[in-house]
């Protein structure tokens, strides 16, 4: 059995993936611990060529190919966990690159522990142009990023995403794989909302969820993403989703969650004036715009 699987998503991103497998090629690691399986969410370019030309300059790497024709990356995750061969898994997006020492700091601290371990590491963005400057760190989730400093442990409120996520296969045994029917009856859903929900299960099963800051990858946003509409649409559909699960617990705290939210238009409104004061007015006006958006969605009736 291998210490460590791979699980890598792809879907008619080739550039991105080779990018990717290149950043595999400086790294330091004993090859007989690690596998690395190539989910292809059927796409329509030849993922396995790409992949064999890598494998053939790069014989060492143990990479495997599986496709996975149900469209959506819950399908995809869940078939390399099925497919997974080691004890720890470790889920990262095809539009990533890994830090130089990703694996060698897997060894050095993840070998002689390999269960019961749930959590995530840094996720650098990194954009195709210039950032831009309406874009606060307010933002900054909407584009994956995680940066929790030097804490060791995820807030209660947040969780991991796939970009950069370990769960020990033994979880996955205790509480279940990606729910697949969060879809049902969606068009869309919000991003990490997979792992929103598969971690309030690890989390109920009381297993902690840490934070690993030496465990670092950069995430490639595309310019066609780096937009106020894309903002506004992802804000919405998270004001949503708080909506929806605040319903459920019932009607005194979908209030608490109307109150938490006046409560942050007031924090918006006092951190709007540090903005105004460096010049940062770009920034300032999208908090307000982020702020409305979410409340929209969080007070909106229907899907």
């Amino acid at each position: 059995m291998k210490k460590f699987s791979f699980i890598i998503p792809t879907y008619n991103r080739p550039e991105l993936l080779a990018e990717l497998l290149d950043s595999l090629i400086v790294q330091r690691f004993n090859p007989a611990d690690f596998e690395f399986l190539i989910i292809d969410n059927n796409s329509q370019n030849d993922v396995q060529k790409l992949i064999k030309n890598f494998t053939a300059e790069h014989s060492k790497f143990d990479i495997k190919y599986f496709l996975e024709i149900r469209q959506g990356e819950q399908y995809a995750w869940n078939k390399g966990i099925d497919e997974a061969q080691g004890k720890l898994l470790v889920f990262v997006d095809d539009d990533v690159r890994l830090h130089h020492d990703y694996l060698s700091t897997l060894e050095k601290d993840f070998a002689g522990h390999l269960d019961d371990i749930a959590g995530g590491g840094k996720v650098a963005p990194v954009f195709e142009y210039q950032k831009p400057a309406w874009i606060n760190k307010y933002v900054m989730p909407y584009f994956a990023e995680i940066n929790l400093g030097e804490k060791t442990r995820f807030p209660k409120k947040k969780h991991p995403y796939a970009t950069n996520m370990l769960i020990s296969k033994n979880i996955f045994d205790k509480v279940g794989k990606f729910d697949t029917d969060l879809m049902k009856d969606k068009k869309t859903i919000p991003p990490g909302s997979f792992e929103r929900e598969l971690f309030g299960r690890i989390r109920a099963a009381h297993f902690p969820v840490y934070y690993f800051h030496d465990l670092v990858v950069w995430h490639f946003i595309p310019q066609e993403k780096i937009n106020k509409s894309y903002v506004k649409e992802k804000a919405v559909e998270s004001g949503k989703t708080l909506r929806d699960i605040y319903k459920s617990k019932g009607f005194l705290w979908y209030l608490y969650a109307l109150w938490m939210n006046l409560v942050k238009w007031i924090a918006a409104v006092v951190l709007s004036f540090y903005y105004l004061f460096t010049t940062q007015w770009e920034k300032a006006l999208m908090l307000f715009k982020l702020r409305w958006w979410r409340s929209k969605g969080l007070m909106s009736f229907g899907s």
